[in-house]
């Protein structure tokens, strides 16, 4: 209530008049995709290589086309890319994506300012918010030689806004349908000889589309750097979130379909609870050591809090017409993790070529604390089968925990982790044209595991160890000075748990990591000045030796090992800049996805699309207004025997440049009102419905 009345006050202050063409800062600064090849990313190599350079598909998502369409989450901006499907729920942090035919959060690794931090249980909660994003560089294919075990089918890498010795000020304010809220501002500036700083928070509620569905999180992001001398710079950050997700897990099938009655139900019971909590605190020291030696190093504290009281299966009686619900589920994550990352980078030469090279070290330490209310000596453990109750889906009431389960939680599982790595990377051109890109990658983690035993239970510690080798080689070959042809081989490495290193499972302590082996050739092209911007990549990807849910056991820890998994596959992208009043951008993947079964035959692989579209366009009428269309299209998805329904989205912006330093723009999402499923459960035959259209209105100040 206290936003929309600051917003009134604030809208009825503004004054009409519009200003002269070269007051257009804040709709100039917009960019409809934000990928450019002369731009450097660190998603796909640590040596300051420019998108042109590398041998690899990279995107460049700029942060300010993300906050202009109104993507609130880190999802909701990378699925915006070619082949990139989001499947979030609550119970993996809702940051799931699928890519290059794979799924899961060992598939796309989630890295903050160039580093990947452990994940537990399949979930990542940090970062989500895209307020302090000064933008995302997101990395086709295997990761893992740059980031370690995991990201067998890409990386995202969210790079936060930096301080500046310019003062300046960022306000926005969002009110929308189902009471959407959002306030965000930062604030930059010199704040003494050699020291800037910057800090951004915004707070985000919202009641949301479903019964008894309201959400809030908050952000705040601080920095401060200090210029110690012409060759050294010291950077102290802190980041924090704390989210209260939507407590929602969707809505079972009717013969495969959504009932339409169901659309707005909330299952879950009226008192659960979901809320994440993250801090991280990080020193960074840049030092230019020569003009052709650099060294970089990080250390960072980690602290993550999870909790989760939900009520979370749901399946239709057609007998009794009720629906029946289950899995009254209690589970905290503590996870502390400390950290050091250290890299040098040289320029030199071997003989007459030119030779770029860095080599660098982590260490990292994890205690993981969990806990839950379904450790099998705990005397008080929820009753699988017994703790269920019917409820009337035409009248429902939602209940409380109480009369589902009279389970309480106690601390089931620890564990200490400790990593060492060792990466190396090198850019060598062999002539003017041609360059040969290598990194190599040596993990080794030692994980000591304990399940806790209570009352006449005995204890059951595990220990494992894990010594990944991962590499990369590729080659770049400049046609012109306008057009790469690139093609590379490269490996990564996940552990079979999903890559969960944290937690020892008894069944599959001794098995070897996962491989993956990737193919990848493909051409990028910049012409009419940087006006057209296209890329074309072929790829083959493939994964050895997994572990998969046992399709015939309803227990989600049961596991059974298949030979290969693969995805062969073509992504294009185009962006182009007609005139400075018409800009836009198009990406298309189309993959073909199976793996084995344990009869030797093949099987689609569940989650992925054949094909996945993204368009968009800019348009600029005239100098103080502007309107940006996005779509997005998902291909079938195939589950078990109920696939996942194709679907289309639209978007729409509507900007208005009030004053030079004020923009009022009209979001409208999902336009068509398409009915669309999000993700689905592990159980099967229940759905989480995505969200309908919605419209809200922003105020974007800068001063």
């Amino acid at each position: 209530m206290k936003l929309k009345i600051t917003l009134a006050l604030v809208l009825s202050a503004l004054s009409p008049t519009l200003l002269a063409e070269e007051n257009q800062k804040l709709l100039e600064e917009v960019y409809v995709f934000g990928q450019k090849y002369s731009q450097t990313s660190d998603a796909g190599s640590r040596l300051g290589l420019s998108v042109s350079e590398m041998p690899a598909t990279i995107d460049v998502i700029n942060g300010d086309a993300i906050r202009y369409r109104g993507d609130l989450t880190v999802l909701d901006a990378v699925t915006r890319s070619a082949g990139f499907v989001g499947s979030g729920n609550p119970g993996n942090g809702g940051t799931r994506i699928t890519a290059r035919g794979f799924t899961g959060q060992d598939a796309v690794a989630k890295l903050y300012d160039g580093n990947q931090y452990f994940t537990l249980a399949g979930t990542i909660t940090f970062p989500f918010d895209t307020w302090a994003v000064e933008r995302i560089d997101v990395l086709k294919g295997p990761a893992s030689v740059l980031y370690g075990q995991g990201g067998v089918a890409g990386a995202i890498n969210i790079i936060p806004k930096s301080a500046s010795d310019e003062f300046g000020i960022d306000l926005r304010l969002t009110a929308g349908e189902n009471n959407q809220r959002f306030i965000g501002t930062g604030i930059t500036g010199t704040i003494a000889d050699n020291v800037i700083g910057r800090v951004d928070i915004s707070q985000r509620e919202s009641d949301n589309f479903i019964e008894n569905g309201s959400s809030e999180s908050d952000m705040l992001a601080v920095e401060l750097q200090w210029q110690a001398n012409e060759n050294l710079a010291l950077t102290l950050r802190h980041d924090s979130g704390d989210q209260s997700p939507m407590r929602y897990f969707g809505v079972p099938l009717v013969d495969g379909k959504f009932n339409r009655n169901w659309l707005e139900l909330n299952l879950n019971v009226e008192d659960s609870r979901i809320r994440y909590q993250d801090d991280i605190t990080r020193i960074i020291m840049d030092w230019d050591i020569t003009g052709t030696l650099s060294f970089n190093a990080e250390v960072f504290s980690l602290d993550t809090d999870r909790y989760w009281k939900t009520l979370e299966t749901y399946a239709y009686d057609p007998q009794s017409d009720t629906i029946q619900r289950g899995d009254p589920l209690i589970i905290r994550h503590q996870l502390d993790q400390q950290g050091l990352r250290a890299n040098f980078v040289s320029d030199s030469s071997l003989g007459t070529m030119p030779w770029r090279s860095s080599i660098g070290f982590e260490v990292t330490d994890v205690a993981m604390k969990y806990t839950s209310n379904f450790n099998p000596s705990n005397p008080n453990r929820v009753d699988w089968g017994g703790d269920v109750d019917q409820v009337d889906p035409d009248n429902f009431v939602a209940g409380s925990w109480a009369t589902v389960t009279d389970s309480q939680a106690a601390l089931d599982q620890q564990s200490d982790v400790n990593q060492l790595a060792f990466f190396a990377e090198s850019q060598l051109a062999l002539t003017k044209k041609l360059a040969l890109v290598a990194g190599l990658r040596f993990d080794n983690i030692e994980t000591d595991y304990e399940r806790l035993a209570y009352g006449d239970a005995l204890p059951n510690p595990l220990s494992q160890e894990i010594d990944p080798l991962m590499f990369r080689l590729g080659a770049v070959y400049d046609f012109n000075e306008n057009t790469a042809l690139y093609g590379q081989f490269s490996t990564g490495e996940t552990h079979p748990n999903g890559g969960d290193i944290v937690r020892v499972r008894a069944n599959y302590r001794e098995s070897d990591t996962v491989g993956v082996e990737q193919y990848e050739f493909g051409i990028k092209q910049s012409i009419q000045d940087n006006k057209l911007n296209w890329s074309l990549a072929l790829f083959e990807v493939t994964k050895t030796n997994l572990l998969i849910d046992d399709p015939d056991s309803s227990d989600p820890t049961d596991r059974i090992s298949i030979p290969e998994q693969r995805a062969q596959g073509i992504e294009a992208s185009l962006e182009y800049l007609l005139d400075s009043r018409l800009t836009g951008y198009a990406n298309i993947a189309v993959i073909d996805a199976e793996r084995d079964t344990t009869d030797g035959r093949s099987e689609a692989t569940p989650y992925v699309a054949d094909v996945t579209f993204n368009t968009g366009v800019l348009f600029r009428p005239v100098n103080y207004l502007q309107v940006v269309a996005d779509l997005r299209y998902v291909d079938e998805r195939p589950f078990r025997d109920t696939p996942l329904d194709a679907y289309t989205i639209v978007d729409l912006s509507l900007a208005w440049l009030v004053k030079d330093n004020m923009r009022l723009t009209l979001n409208a999402k999902n336009v068509t009102d398409t009915l669309y499923a999000t993700s689905d459960h592990w159980a099967g035959s229940q759905w989480s419905v995505g969200p309908p259209r919605s419209i809200s209105l922003t105020l974007d100040i800068n001063f």
